[in-house]
């Protein structure tokens, strides 16, 4: 899951070599895989920290 969320960050952070036509929508697609992403590894996290009374979990991202 992190690996798949480095490669999608790193294709965001690249989307200026897509060409201009296609530059818009697949922003909106990387973008929108990253948020999910990040939510799914957030969620794992969190559930992680529930099983552990010593761990404070992270708080929700804020975008």
């Amino acid at each position: 899951m992190c690996e798949e969320l480095a490669e999608a960050e790193l294709a965001l952070s690249r989307i200026d070599k897509v060409p201009p036509a296609l530059r818009e929508a697949r922003r909106a697609e990387w973008q929108e895989l990253v948020d999910r992403l990040v939510g799914e590894v957030g969620a794992v996290l969190h559930a992680d920290a529930a099983r552990k009374p010593h761990v404070i979990p992270w708080p929700p991202r804020q975008n």
